[in-house]
């Protein structure tokens, strides 16, 4: 392995060191620095050493991120350059009873969820589908009128 090889490695670890990162993103913050081919190098032996893991990064990215429903989620995780179908396996885990539980922690916390319209409109902003949102508005106003 030559120098530059480690320096792509070493400067890698760095920034996975600080947080964690889609091997899209992480390949793009080093083609920045250092040939294509000491990048390719580097991202192949930090995903041998196990610390590069797309689906790993996409699992821990969800869960960090429960006041947001699914297709907010699907969105977020394509910008940080997480492959299409890592998304759906991730997110084929985070079923309907999950999306509700997360959609009503928030709605619980939302001042404004008597007004029906404004309560599904602000669910809905998170990404949370409209069935999910219109059950999360029927289950708060349940536990509110007793």
């Amino acid at each position: 392995m030559g120098m530059e090889k480690a320096e792509a490695l070493v400067y890698a670890l760095r920034l996975l060191s600080q947080r964690a990162m889609s091997r899209a993103r992480l390949r793009e913050k080093l083609l920045g620095r250092f040939p294509e081919g000491e990048v390719e190098g580097a991202l192949a032996r930090l995903e041998e050493l196990g610390y590069l893991d797309d689906r790993a990064f996409a699992e821990a990215f969800v869960a960090s991120r429960r006041k947001y429903g699914p297709h907010k989620l699907r969105f977020l995780l394509k910008a940080q350059g997480v492959p299409e179908e890592v998304v759906e396996e991730v997110l084929a885990a985070y079923g309907e009873e999950e999306s509700l539980e997360a959609a009503l922690k928030v709605l619980r916390r939302y001042s404004r969820r008597q007004d029906k319209a404004k309560a599904v409109r602000f669910l809905r902003g998170r990404g949370f589908p409209l069935s999910v949102a219109l059950e999360a508005y029927r289950l708060v106003k349940e536990e509110e009128s007793g």
